[in-house]
């Protein structure tokens, strides 16, 4: 997946500052030989803040952050024909939150949450922004790297799923673990230094690294994941058909008969999507796989008897999951990194660079430092 800019955060930055191109007038004609000789800058955009931190605990979030951008400025101290512009964002934040689904007079319904563990997330951001030629047709400028919308980046989001797991799955008929909403894990798609790439929102790939010897997430089996479904398409099926009646007799109280047969193609619907879950559920029984994990290739939102219920991560399926309550350490600081998430998103260069930051990234970013930050 190619994507152009890793992350909401980036992008606004370089909206807001869009109005602020800066233009600079060249001696000649400007060309792709003169931008790869031209120095960029290093440029701090700034550190929005959000969590409810002291002073020293947010100059002890600082100092990590510190640590890691020294991990990318180590790489490429000196930069051609690009601009290299970071910030940090932080917030707090509620990991394995239970939810519980409140349903209003109006038929709408709403989301508590309650019981997730108080952590202050933040997220150190680099974007690689090329500079380029030409203003409204004159050949003797040059437009410096940044601001802009495109560029490559890279990405540490410290002790967050956020932008690695994706959407919560089943809405909000009940599709929980022991009160945590179901979670969708990305594909896997290699390997990189030894770890594994995922698919994510985030960039090109993403990187977790946690703490050895448990994860941050609870894989959810076939089984819960077999009965969490019938019944959810038990309850599914009843709401459709007690509104047909509701509007069947709406109808009627104005003269209009609503056909039958509409109701029946409901029911019969149900019956064969609840055989379909219910005999995989036996099936699955049989071959001793209840406590497997459920990697589907499908969502929920669209039953399709004709489809395999389960499949596999390398067929490009996604493993459901929720988040471990038991990851995070409790005897340490919220802002303490316990589990990190690494994203690079590459780019499709205007003009081949003399120093390419991100190549560099993914051939020399010291991971084995980051890791070994956890729990400090």
């Amino acid at each position: 997946m190619t994507k152009q800019v890793t992350g909401l955060l980036l992008f606004f930055f370089n909206c807001t500052f869009n109005y602020g191109q800066k233009w600079i007038k060249t001696t000649g004609p400007c060309n792709d030989d003169l931008l790869k000789n031209v120095s960029g800058e290093w440029i701090h955009w700034g550190d929005p803040s959000y969590a409810k931190l002291s002073k020293q605990q947010e100059q002890e979030v600082r100092n990590r952050v510190a640590t890691i951008h020294q991990f990318v400025v180590n790489l490429t101290p000196t930069l051609s024909g690009i601009d290299a512009a970071w910030g940090i964002h932080s917030a707090d934040y509620d990991f394995a939150q239970q939810a519980r689904i409140e349903h209003l007079t109006d038929g709408q319904s709403r989301t508590n949450y309650y019981n997730g563990i108080p952590l202050v997330q933040y997220t150190y951001s680099v974007g690689f922004y090329e500079y380029s030629c030409g203003r409204y047709g004159d050949p003797d400028f040059m437009r410096k790297g940044y601001p802009r919308e495109d560029g490559a980046s890279l990405s540490v989001s410290v002790n967050t799923l956020n932008k690695f797991l994706r959407r919560d799955y089943g809405g909000t008929e009940g599709m929980q673990i022991d009160g945590r909403n179901i979670k969708m894990m990305p594909p896997e798609t290699g390997k990189w230094k030894g770890y594994a790439m995922y698919d994510t929102e985030a960039g090109d790939f993403s990187i977790l690294l946690h703490r050895d010897g448990i994860l941050p997430y609870i894989p959810v089996t076939r089984k819960q994941y077999l009965e969490l479904t019938i019944s959810y398409f038990n309850k599914f099926y009843d709401n459709m058909l007690a509104e047909w009646d509701k509007s069947s007799k709406l109808a009627a109280d104005i003269g209009i008969k609503r056909d039958p047969a509409d109701k029946e193609k409901w029911e019969k619907q149900k019956i064969g999507v609840l055989k379909y879950y219910q005999d995989e559920l036996v099936t699955t029984t049989k071959a001793g796989l209840l406590d497997s994990p459920a990697i589907i290739p499908v969502t929920l939102a669209y039953p399709d008897v004709n489809i395999p219920i389960f499949t596999t991560s390398e067929a490009g399926g996604y493993m459901l999951v929720t988040e471990n309550p038991s990851y995070f350490r409790k005897d340490l600081p919220k802002y303490v990194p316990q589990l990190f998430i690494l994203s690079i998103d590459r780019m499709n260069w205007w003009f081949t660079p003399k120093i390419d930051p991100i190549k560099i990234m993914e051939e020399k970013f010291p991971i084995e430092k980051l890791q070994a930050m956890i729990d400090k």
